[in-house]
């Protein structure tokens, strides 16, 4: 939920109409994502790679679609490193 905020944020400060959703892949996440709304998207974000082959096989999403922030999923949803990272990651694709 964390990306989904920062994602928000820098698109009312960038003047875009961008719609950001947050979800994980793993099943006990708070939200997981649905088929439905990974073929929604234009973009799909993930924090680690092993995160694309789920996105890939499980929910059929093309890899050219699917960014890799590189970003250790170890943080709490409201860790101020972890927006940090975020917004410095996610700033050039908004």
């Amino acid at each position: 939920m964390a990306a989904e905020h920062i994602c928000n944020q820098l698109a009312r400060a960038t003047y875009r109409d961008i719609e950001c959703e947050s979800a994980g892949v793993r099943p006990m996440a708070v939200r997981r994502v649905t088929k439905k709304m990974a073929d929604k998207a234009d973009m799909i974000f993930i924090m680690e790679d092993y995160m694309k082959e789920i996105l890939e096989t499980e929910f059929h999403q093309p890899v050219e679609k699917i960014i890799c922030l590189d970003i250790p999923d170890i943080y709490d949803m409201r860790d101020p490193e972890l927006e940090a990272i975020l917004r410095q990651k996610l700033l050039p694709y908004i």
